[in-house]
């Protein structure tokens, strides 16, 4: 089992007005949980680690992991859904994060430990969890243990500028841990920059290559060719081209769920397998994860494909 963890939200998105007000529109999602669902739809038996509410909210997030043959492991505590508003100001989306005392970060070490399945095969985390507070350390705690332990550890820290400056510092020094300790780190050149601030791209991703000798690190850059550095070398691979784009919403969180997915397919799910993977291989399973993404992003929303769209 693949088993996730990290935030799941509501995105609560301006439409429009009406004559009685703003209209808004609720959307399930989180990165890591659409990580999750992605992963589901995939094929991968998945877990999900993270507590839901059991408010209405929760209900929804739940049942989208439900079809999409995700088993959720997390509590159903009695606290509200963490929110993600989205309004409009002359056209451009303004974003703000309402998660103090919510379910999503209900979560301690001890608890995160006992939840933790045995047949865990690979522990995968991200964003927004791993920002402050509490939560994060418990998250990070996890990780590390997880290493440890002789867990496949991967993260993506899709990291939202607004939240990571309550605690840069505090932050920087938690993601830099756990990449040392991680077998797969995702991100993009954006959250390098942040990470890696008054750096080139290539500097700074030489010095997190060496903070994660044993990792396979993908760097994506928007349109640019994905940069792909292991412990048995480095290439770069052409994105796959979206011919009717729709729009990027959950690309990025589909392209990490399609790398651990493809690993997983080639056998190669397992920490020293990553220094001997052969760059042809390597090469194959960034291109599937490069075309599950652009699937993606010919439609409306975080609509990840399916096994069968990816690998016919």
């Amino acid at each position: 089992m693949i088993v996730c963890g990290g935030e799941n939200l509501v995105d609560v998105i301006e439409m429009g007005d009406e004559q009685q007000g703003r209209v808004f529109h609720a959307v399930p999602g989180g990165s890591p949980y659409n990580c999750t669902r992605a992963l589901g739809r995939l094929g991968m038996p998945t877990g999900y680690l993270t507590p839901i509410s059991s408010d209405r909210f929760g209900d929804d997030l739940l049942a989208g992991l439900v079809a999409d043959q995700v088993r959720h492991l997390g509590a159903r505590p009695d606290a509200p859904t963490s929110l993600a508003m989205v309004t409009l100001s002359d056209g451009q989306p303004d974003y703000r994060f309402y998660r103090n005392g919510t379910a999503e970060r209900m979560v301690t070490p001890e608890v995160l430990r006992a939840t933790m399945p045995d047949q865990a095969e690979a522990f995968h985390i991200g964003s927004l969890a791993l920002c402050t507070g509490k939560d994060a350390a418990a998250w990070s705690d996890l990780f590390i243990d997880s290493a440890q332990r002789g867990i496949f550890t991967s993260f993506d820290p899709n990291i939202r500028p607004l939240l990571a400056e309550e605690d840069a510092r505090g932050y920087r020094a938690r993601l830099d841990k756990m990449a040392s300790v991680a077998n797969l780190l995702r991100l993009s050149d954006e959250d390098l920059a942040w990470w890696r601030p008054d750096q080139t791209v290539l500097d700074a991703l030489a010095e997190l290559v060496a903070l994660a000798p044993n990792a396979l690190v993908v760097l994506t850059q928007g349109a640019e060719p994905v940069l792909c550095h292991w412990p048995g070398g480095q290439i770069e691979v052409p994105l796959t081209p979206v011919a009717d784009l729709v729009d990027t919403v959950g690309a990025g969180d589909t392209l990490m769920a399609a790398l651990l997915a493809g690993l997983h397919r080639k056998g190669a799910l397992v920490p020293k397998q990553i220094a001997t993977l052969p760059g042809a291989t390597l090469h194959q399973i960034i291109r599937d994860a490069s075309k599950a993404a652009a699937i993606t992003c010919t439609r409306t929303g975080c609509n990840p494909p399916y096994a069968r769209d990816v690998w016919p």
